[in-house]
């Protein structure tokens, strides 16, 4: 079925007919009235459409022109007007034509800001509306029409979208940043990870591809898809450890270059002629349709380059992912020249501490080596008494190399950190260990503190003795990094401080400009009511009641965008008070409460993220659960807050992360998820396919303060 709103706009009909058969003409409104009621109308700040029983438009406003297009005459027919497509909020697929609210209002149900996508086109980006209808009844209680109020929502929507996407992108490449720690100095895992971690984000299929040192080739690193048939197909092709020239080919040529190739739409035939043979079965079995190459550019040059696709039914790759996936590149390639130069100087200190006979040929590489990298080293005797330090680690602390010879190595370290650090040297020479990964603070000569990260390596005697000569500490200054995870954290913090102005000024808006104006439109039908005949006298009632419940609707608006009674009375009468609003427009279902009073116990910043939590739960049983009864609780002690939400729904099956959730465009848990995140708290979804759903937040009290 074609989800244009076709039938958005009238149809020539037959004139219509006496009970006794004849034929009669419809009466003329008298035109002073009918242009007192458009001025009236045409001074709505919203889009009015008034449409009959057949869905077919009687009259526009000037506002709903704007947006649906200019037509000269209400009641001119079919021909020449505008057909337009709505969407859903993931902009991809059709509004169902039976869930649109003036088809539900001609039913008789009444929809209240009803949020879709609007496009003129295929190809126009579209701009954001809410729709909210009302049916329209004779006296004889029979629904004849319905009126819509139609309103530009494309600003707000924009400044969430934007808000939201770089949240995810931030939060994203932290996580990132994240799995390159925890992958230490291997490669292998570091690709891996890498792989996984685009895949899952972008999608669909990964390849990170490095140059081998040795031969001019590249060769895939590590892999990922999110189609299980792709991954084994993939892992059979790797297998074979192919190697190809790196002169060839599409990904050569990004090495070569160092310039990212972005194909949004290819054709397979297209793609069989420029992949390797090995990957046809990949193209016939799961299907490639878009392709995005960029390189892995470090310090020292292109390393490699990562290449990404996307299946078939996907969409295609846009500007967008192009630099998101560059930034990824970067970090990961310059993760790649710390491992390799991690595993450069690991090999050369153990050779020049462990085999003395081959001195005279490796000290002048180990000392240019030694000197000149950035990394900090330090060369411990068994007992943890510094014997040696690079240049790189006195200017890191800011001593000389005599304020530090003799000295322990846990004097520098700050005092929070010490009793880990002696444990874990004792480790290492009780166990022999190959290596330990530790991050901690050390301590400037000025008293300054910084983060650094220390791998600790053992180095044996010569002769393939079991027994330890030295300890062998390189280590990063990960200061900036640590800085970096602050101002992340503070930017999500000032993101949702931003959303929540943003609601404020939304609600002082909605109540300074269209509450005000449709009293004054209110004012004008009760003027004109006096003056028009028995048969306009009841339209016009019927308008003036519908307008009056859009004021009531977008009063109830402004009180869910800024709940004033979190700030004055406590979170347990805002939840009460939602409560209350929510049982009015949704009778049928049962909400049992037991609230802890809180008053003015809690910050207001936790007080506000837990009535939002609670706020969207309560949206998304309405939206998606079919539940009949809910459960609210909320409590705290000393330690931590509580808020628990239950509903007897139809359930779901909750995702191991919320990126899938987030990339089909549902937004309502993750950002529950990420408020209690910024709090330092945790929560937890549980729930089945027709099971019962129930969501735990839980926060500390002292964190959050």
């Amino acid at each position: 079925m074609d989800k244009k709103l076709t039938g958005f706009f009238p149809k020539k009909t037959g004139q219509n007919k006496s009970k006794t058969g004849n034929t009669q003409i419809q009466p003329v409104h008298d035109s002073t009235q009918k242009k007192e009621s458009q001025s009236i109308f045409d001074k709505i700040p919203e889009g009015v459409i008034f449409t009959n029983a057949d869905g077919h438009i009687r009259y526009l406003n000037k506002q709903a022109k704007v947006l649906f297009g200019e037509q000269t005459e209400p009641y001119r027919g079919n021909e020449g007007s505008q057909d337009f497509s709505l969407y859903l909020d993931d902009g991809a697929m059709p509004y169902p034509e039976s869930e649109l609210p003036f088809i539900r209002a001609l039913q008789g149900e009444t929809t209240h800001a009803e949020e879709m996508l609007l496009r003129k086109n295929d190809k126009d980006e579209g701009i954001w509306i809410s729709m909210t209808s009302y049916p329209l009844s004779n006296t004889g209680n029979t629904i004849d029409g319905a009126i819509s109020f139609i309103r530009n929502i494309n600003y707000r929507k924009q400044i969430e979208l934007s808000q939201e996407t770089l949240v995810r992108k931030t939060e994203a490449l932290y996580k990132l940043s994240h799995n390159i720690t925890k992958a230490g100095n291997n490669i292998k895992i570091l690709s891996q990870s890498v792989a996984k971690f685009i895949s899952e984000s972008i999608g669909d299929l990964c390849l990170v591809i490095l140059k081998n040192s040795q031969a001019s080739q590249v060769e895939i690193t590590a892999f990922s898809d999110t189609n299980p048939t792709g991954n084994t197909l993939m892992r059979k092709l790797t297998a074979r450890s192919i190697r190809v020239d790196e002169e060839k080919g599409l990904v050569g040529g990004v090495i070569k270059t160092g310039e990212p190739l972005l194909i949004p739409s290819i054709h397979p035939e297209t793609i069989r002629a420029i992949t390797l043979p090995d990957f046809e079965e990949i193209v016939d079995k799961v299907g490639l349709v878009s392709l995005l190459i960029v390189p892995l550019r470090g310090r020292t040059g292109v390393l490699g380059a990562i290449s990404i696709f996307r299946h078939t039914g996907g969409k295609s790759f846009k500007l967008d992912d192009q630099t998101f996936l560059m930034d990824i590149a970067h970090r990961t390639a310059l993760a790649i020249e710390n491992c390799r130069l991690f595993e450069s100087l690991r090999a050369e200190i153990a050779e020049k501490l462990s085999t003395k006979q081959k001195l005279d040929t490796s000290e002048e590489r180990f000392r240019a080596i030694f000197e000149s990298t950035t990394l900090g080293i330090k060369v411990l005797d068994l007992d943890g008494n510094i014997l040696q330090t690079n240049i790189a680690f006195q200017e890191m602390l800011g001593y000389s190399e005599v304020e530090l010879l003799g000295r322990h190595f846990s004097d520098f370290l700050f005092r929070a950190d010490l009793p880990r650090a002696l444990n874990l040297i004792q480790n290492l020479r009780v166990s022999g260990t190959p290596q330990y990964l530790f991050e901690h603070r050390t301590v400037k000569k000025d008293e300054t503190v910084i983060w650094v990260k220390t791998v600790f390596s053992p180095v044996r005697k010569k002769n393939g003795s079991k027994k330890l000569a030295y300890i062998v500490g390189i280590v990063e200054n990960i200061n900036e990094q640590k800085q970096t995870e602050q101002e992340m954290k503070e930017l999500r913090d000032r993101l949702q401080i931003s959303i929540e102005n943003e609601r404020l000024r939304l609600a002082q808006e909605l109540h300074d400009n269209p509450i005000q104006t449709l009293h004054s439109v209110m004012y004008g039908l009760a003027e004109l009511r006096s003056q028009a005949d028995h048969q306009l006298t009841e339209k016009l009632d019927t308008v003036s009641s519908e307008i009056q419940a859009v004021i009531n609707g977008l009063r109830t608006t402004t009180k869910e965008l800024r709940p004033p009674t979190i700030f004055d009375f406590g979170l347990e009468n805002a939840i009460r008070s939602y409560t209350e609003d929510y049982l009015e427009k949704y009778p049928d279902i049962s909400v049992s409460l037991s609230l802890a009073q809180d008053r003015q116990l809690l910050p207001e910043e936790m007080r506000l993220a837990l009535f939002r939590i609670f706020q969207q739960s309560m949206m998304n049983i309405i939206r998606h659960s079919e539940a009949t009864d809910i459960h609210v609780r909320f409590a705290f002690d000393v330690e931590k807050v509580y808020l628990e939400i239950s509903d007897n729904g139809k359930g779901f099956d909750v995702p191991s992360n919320w990126i899938k959730f987030v990339r089909e465009g549902h937004y309502g848990l993750a950002g529950a998820a990420e408020r209690v995140s910024s709090l330092g708290g945790s929560l937890e979804v549980e729930s089945d396919p027709g099971n019962t759903t129930i969501i735990k937040v839980s926060i500390p009290r002292q964190e959050a303060q």
